[in-house]
């Protein structure tokens, strides 16, 4: 049972991997615990909203500011302009799975659940931003019993940024109000058309954008959309909601359904455990059953100390727990100084040189790839960057593998 790659974790990292992987013809074998991290993401690539380098200030081109990260920060580790390719990259790679990206090159300001501003590289292509709000008239739809988007809180800061906002009730198609079951009711709506024609009746006169809970689907969503501006005649948004996320889960279908066509493995439900080392190599991995399968190239996308990539032990020692990888820290983490444990928690993770390879005692682990959430020296939450460092280094680490295996890029 011998594969190209194995992929360690279903992170959007690890997916990203596999994908490139396989369009160089490898064969990819792909572990997961569960569900990955982007069923947390709002929606959109957010590539560096915030520079620590500048009191944390919101940056306005986010490529041409990574040259003001430390050099350790995984985007300066990797080669000038692969973070750029890797992203052009997915953003088409992403369009012919019917998942779509704006982007200009600068970020916008996506709405969150709370009415706050994200910087965000690119957006969908429904997603709700400051910028399409600009000027426009908008009703904001509150679903009978649904409890995953804070319409009021909502409402209120989209007013205090200057925005005209009415919130107009409308009951769900169905009797189900939890974000997954109310997505899949609407994949299943019989008759969008006086779904759509029913709300609009509900809608005060001159309203020219109506903004959705991002639950609308999540296989039918753009048809769902393109019938709701139609019938509405407005233009139709979405607003990411409370986790878990639909259009993150609406992302994973997509890459998941790709790989399969593409004949990946998937071991779903399956933790790996740590495995041998030979001479700087780990050839095989294996499975909490015992079950050993070998490789050529391990990439290790197991999402930190968010998914359990990272764990804390009782002394506050971080350990990486897929193959047991050297980890970084700055100190051990002790409950008593909460903001100085929480620095050093974010910037924990396993160090690696330029081809994202690690380290394990006094070996450079050199078929063994680390990527995305489990690497050190970065804080997607204060930069705001998780999904763009984690393209980045996925795409870098497909790169690397395959020049390992011999075939060069």
């Amino acid at each position: 049972m011998k594969s190209d790659a194995v992929i360690v974790g279903a992170e959007l990292d690890g997916l990203i991997a596999a994908m490139r992987l396989l369009e160089y013809g490898r064969t990819v074998r792909i572990f997961s615990a569960g569900s990955g991290s982007l069923h947390y993401s709002p929606g959109g690539i957010r590539v560096l909203g915030y520079s620590p380098a500048a009191n944390e200030e919101t940056v306005s081109d986010p490529l041409q500011s990574l040259s003001l990260l430390h050099d350790q920060h995984p985007y300066r580790i990797l080669e000038r302009g692969k973070t750029q390719s890797a992203l052009n990259w997915f953003v088409e790679a992403t369009g012919k799975l019917d998942h779509h990206y704006r982007a200009n090159g600068l970020n916008s300001m996506a709405v969150s659940p709370a009415g706050l501003a994200l910087p965000t590289y690119a957006t969908l292509a429904h997603q709700a931003t400051f910028e399409e709000l600009r000027g426009m008239n908008a009703a904001l739809i509150r679903f009978e019993a649904f409890r995953e988007l804070p319409v009021d809180l909502l409402a209120s800061e989209l007013a205090r940024a200057g925005h005209e906002i009415v919130i107009v009730d409308h009951k769900t198609p169905g009797h189900f109000t939890e974000n997954m079951a109310l997505a899949k009711s609407f994949d299943n709506l019989a008759d969008p058309e006086g779904y759509f024609s029913e709300l609009k009746h509900s809608l005060p006169d001159g309203v020219e954008v109506v903004l959705f809970p991002a639950v609308l689907g999540l296989h039918e969503h753009d048809a769902l959309l393109a019938v709701a501006e139609q019938v509405l005649g407005a233009r139709c948004l979405e607003v990411a909601t409370l986790p878990p996320s639909v259009p993150g889960v609406r992302l994973t279908n997509a890459l998941e359904t790709h790989l399969l066509h593409h004949q990946a493995l998937f071991h779903t439900g399956a933790e790996v455990v740590p495995s041998e080392f030979k001479g700087g190599r780990c050839t095989r991995v294996v499975d909490q059953a015992g079950r050993a399968f070998e490789a050529s190239v391990i990439v290790v996308s197991t999402g930190g100390t968010l998914m359990g990539g990272l764990e804390v032990d009782s002394r506050g020692r971080v350990h990486e727990t897929a193959l047991g990888l050297d980890v970084y820290q700055t100190e051990p983490l002790n409950a008593l100084s909460v903001d100085r444990s929480l620095d050093a928690l974010h910037e924990a993770g396993v160090e690696t040189d330029a081809s994202l390879r690690p380290r394990l005692g006094s070996e450079s682990c050199e078929n063994i790839f680390v990527t995305g959430r489990t690497l050190a020296h970065w804080n997607p939450a204060q930069e705001c960057s998780a999904e763009g460092v984690c393209i980045a280094t996925g795409w870098a680490a497909a790169e690397a593998a395959q020049s390992y295996l011999g075939g060069g890029s």
